[in-house]
């Protein structure tokens, strides 16, 4: 046990002195021994949770992947691997994550149960999260990619690469993609985009007015442009091909 004094003042770890001499000189913060011992056991009991919080990176981490899932959710994507008896058997978690272009990759794998006849098949589902002018997007990609380089390279159209390889300037709205062209060709692709997009010919914008309310920004294109558009797989069970926003 603690000494009573040290130096000649009261030792601070034994409770019952230091009560008596805070008393003694009427002191702020006086408390019996046995209120000292229950503020220091609390005190305690905060320090503790305190030192086992989560992480800072692996709450930032969690808070991500959260805002993936709220986003996948509401595109009608898949956010869960039910097995036998709607058990979770796979869920989202962050599978990579580029810094610069503040797009991550999340991903699930699991066991999926189908039916008594054919009941379980392994499944993987991924998709690439992020944030533009509109605001959050997520696209669902192969579900056997693994960075995000792979998915976006996955997503880029065959003329968008060609088209950079080849030096020309290509802009991008959301799942549309502007591409330099020749004057005989400028407009190709117009007839054919997405709902919400609209090539304005007289002003030469292209204009993004979707049915949700996210915007765009209007991308002026002063020189001569064809148009193509982002495919990924749809959202939900579907292995068709959709547009990407």
């Amino acid at each position: 046990m603690s000494t009573v004094t040290v130096q000649g003042r009261p030792n601070p770890l034994n409770e019952r002195a230091l009560a008596i001499w805070l008393a003694e000189n009427g002191l702020p913060g006086q408390r019996t021994m046995t209120g000292i011992v229950q503020l220091r056991r609390a005190r305690a009991k905060n320090r503790l949770a305190v030192t086992s919080m989560e992480p800072v990176a692996d709450r930032f981490t969690r808070r991500l992947v959260g805002q993936a899932r709220a986003e996948i959710l509401r595109r009608g994507g898949e956010v869960v691997i039910l097995g036998k008896k709607d058990r979770v058997s796979g869920s989202l978690y962050l599978a990579d994550r580029d810094r610069a272009q503040r797009i991550i990759l999340v991903r699930a794998e699991g066991w999926r149960y189908y039916s008594t006849r054919d009941p379980q098949r392994y499944v993987e589902l991924a998709y690439l999260y992020g944030t533009d002018d509109a605001g959050p997007w997520a696209v669902r990609v192969p579900g056997t990619l693994r960075t995000v380089a792979e998915a976006l390279a996955w997503l880029t159209p065959n003329d968008v690469v060609k088209a950079l390889d080849k030096g020309l300037r290509v802009r991008r709205q959301g799942d549309v993609y502007a591409i330099e062209t020749t004057p005989r060709r400028d407009g190709t692709g117009a007839p054919l985009l997405p709902e919400g997009h609209e090539w304005r010919t007289g002003t030469r914008y292209l204009v993004h007015n979707p049915a949700d309310g996210r915007k765009h920004r209007p991308l002026r294109l002063p020189y001569p442009v064809r148009f193509v558009v982002q495919s990924a797989y749809e959202m939900g069970r579907s292995g068709a091909r959709g547009n990407g926003d």
